[in-house]
């Protein structure tokens, strides 16, 4: 029975002091009843602590805490009740009810010690929601052994051995045939159904849960009273599916929208306690979800798990760019614990989206002693948020991280460098007093002359009904092959004709200088592979073959890659990949010849620039009062290396 009593918090007293829930135990229709008790973090008890989305904030029940009445939303009740023991009490921890959410103090101070408090826990208790959700759909039982039998199917690979990776689809790709011919099970032909429904929800998306994860000892994950498995399961499946690009290269076609793109205007929200409403609520279109971005939030969760040791914060925000919370100052704030060493940013739900953003580039450009940062800047004006609303008094060269590009060039700092246009040497910086104009050693060295249209302007004039939400297409792709690829083939041909002159056509590929030919290869490929190490000369000296393919299968109607040899097949694939990934980019020429890729906001007469320290060349544009806007990160052939730098004196860059 709920009693009249609303539940009032009593303030955590020590510094390094939780609350804990007191599960009552009872039946599935008994009424929710539980205690809090504050305990000391360092000499605390056996307890488990839940991973869940909190649902929409409207979507309250009431349970009794401590004789009073809590309310509490929907989805973390259904959670409590899955997880209640009929005969015996549970400890448990759960962000919305064990911290104060209306004390802004509390709150920051408990954000501190979450990872401690996730790390500690026996195990984590990973809530997807009850199993035949209203808006998500059902997850069907055999999800279990759906995902344990596909991971059977999958042998080891070396995730850093790029070629290696490839010869591992190969195989794959002729094993899986050959299954298919005798009857036997096999990758083309499982059932992705029930793991697609699975990554439906949710909290597959949701940014708090790379932190609460990649600390724990243990990771169960429930579906309502029936479905249990192991996160290591789901995680090794997913991840292997995307860095071997499987779903791809063997044609697997798992990657289509999930359900919830067809049911209509049932649309779910994200909501989650920590850090509040704040001044930017999230509404996330679950009709825009995609098994390809839970792949690739399955793979940064695993990136984190392994490198978070020696990765930088810079590196967990491009990993975990996909994932969403509903206070755009958790894009910093859930991802501080994940990072071991580097410059200190403390949690501050008081300060405003620029403040913390602002915050976060200055610490690292000036403690972290990178450029990194700047490759994520501007992106303000992505194709799938074309006119978002800014935030205020924020500078070009401090990155919105409400809105990062898809890809960038800037490797991880886990990983070997790729790219040393601004030479190996340490950047030379300086940010004025008032955080508005950052001052770097660099030098113009070029002029954009001419560019393609954007790759996705073609998507929307082929599909004009995605006007009025261009996400579904990054989530979904275009559902019809033969208008896919003849789209692609026109770009191509435009980008070649661009490069060589409008006498010649990507049809034939013959005519230009072998030199220029692996210029333009090289830029249409940004120079790297699937795993953002250079580009090997296989590959490259493969790009005219790939045209001529592109175009071969336009014009005879075939759009299957069985019908070609499995090595070419998959070269072919993953160099399909590598190109359609850098879709926003266009491809320019300077006016000093040079081929590239530039940011899809690039105007002709904007500069190229390079940074000492940089790694890649930047687009920047004169603002007429001895200053430039950032424009973002570019490639350009010929000065990836520090030739246009080394040996050259260097000017002041102004970005403001």
């Amino acid at each position: 029975m709920v009693s009249d009593l609303t539940y009032t918090y009593t303030a955590i007293a020590a510094p390094r002091n939780i609350r804990l829930i007191h599960l009552h135990p009872g039946s599935e229709s008994d009424p929710v009843s539980l205690s809090l008790a504050t305990v000391a973090l360092d000499s605390v008890p056996d307890y488990e602590a839940i991973s869940y989305c909190w649902g929409q904030a409207t979507d309250q029940r009431q349970v009794t805490c401590n004789g009073a009445t809590l309310s509490i939303t929907n989805s973390l009740f259904t959670g409590l009740v899955a997880f209640r023991r009929p005969d015996q009490p549970r400890l448990l921890w759960a962000d919305a009810i064990c911290i104060n959410q209306d004390d802004l103090v509390e709150k920051r101070d408990q954000v501190l010690l979450m990872p401690d408090i996730y790390s500690q826990a026996k195990r984590v208790l990973v809530w997807l929601g009850i199993a035949d959700d209203p808006v998500y759909g059902r997850v069907p039982l055999n999800v279990v052994d759906s995902i344990q039998e596909a991971l059977q199917m999958i042998p080891e690979f070396n995730p850093e051995d790029a070629s290696g990776m490839i010869a591992t689809v190969q195989a794959l790709y002729e094993d899986s045939k050959r299954l298919r011919e005798q009857g036997k099970p096999n990758l083309l032909d499982h059932d992705w159904l029930p793991l697609r429904a699975l990554v439906a929800r949710p909290w597959f998306r949701r940014k708090w849960m790379i932190q609460e994860i990649s600390l724990a000892k243990e990771v169960l994950v429930h579906v309502g009273n029936d479905v249990q498995l192991p996160w290591l399961n789901i995680g090794q499946l997913m991840f292997s599916i995307g860095i071997l690009n499987i779903d791809r290269a063997a044609g697997l076609q798992i990657d289509k929208a999930l359900n919830p793109i067809h049911q209509g205007d049932r649309d779910g929200t994200l909501r989650e306690p920590i850090g509040g409403e704040g001044e930017a609520k999230k509404t996330v279109n679950r009709s825009t979800f995609s098994f390809t971005a839970a792949l690739q939030c399955a793979a940064a969760i695993y990136m984190v798990q392994l490198f978070r040791h020696a990765g930088t914060l810079v590196d967990g925000i491009v990993v975990a760019q996909l994932f969403e919370c509903t206070d755009p100052r958790d894009h910093v704030y859930s991802l501080l614990s994940l990072i071991s060493s580097g410059p200190t940013i403390q949690p501050d739900y008081e300060a405003t989206l620029s403040e913390v953003f602002r915050r976060f580039a200055k610490a690292m450009l000036v403690e972290g002693q990178s450029l990194k940062i700047l490759s994520l800047a501007p992106n303000k004006h992505l194709f799938y948020e074309p006119d978002p609303k800014e935030v205020e008094g924020l500078p070009s060269w401090v990155p919105d991280l409400r809105n990062i590009d898809n890809n960038i060039l800037t490797g991880s700092s886990v990983r070997p460098q790729a790219f040393f246009a601004g030479g190996k040497n340490k950047p030379i910086l300086h940010i004025s007093a008032d955080d508005r104009i950052l001052s770097c050693s660099g030098r113009i060295v070029d002029t954009v002359k001419a560019f393609s249209t954007c790759m996705l302007d073609m998507v929307l004039d082929d599909m004009p009904e995605l006007r009025a939400n261009p996400a579904i297409f990054l989530e979904t792709d275009d559902p019809l092959p033969e208008r896919r690829q003849r789209r692609f083939a026109r770009w191509l041909d435009e980008c070649y004709s661009l490069a060589f002159g409008h006498h010649y056509s990507a049809r034939d590929v013959s005519n230009p200088r072998d030199d220029l030919m692996l210029s333009f290869a090289r830029s249409m490929m940004c120079d790297i592979d699937l795993m953002r190490n250079r580009a090997d000369p296989e590959s490259i000296a493969m790009f005219p073959q790939y045209m001529e393919q592109i175009f071969d299968d336009v014009e005879k109607g075939n759009f299957e890659l069985d019908t070609k040899s499995p090595k070419i097949s998959t070269y072919l694939s993953n160099l399909g990949e590598i190109v359609r990934s850098f879709a926003m980019p266009l491809f320019c020429v300077t006016r000093n010849g040079r081929f590239g890729r530039i940011p899809h906001t690039s105007r002709a007469g904007d500069l190229v620039c390079i940074l000492a320290g940089a790694e890649t060349p930047f687009i920047i544009r004169p603002t007429g009062r001895e200053t430039y806007t950032m424009i973002g990160e570019c490639y350009i052939d010929g000065i990836m290396d520090g030739e246009a730098i080394e040996g050259f004196s260097l000017d002041t860059i102004e970005l403001e």
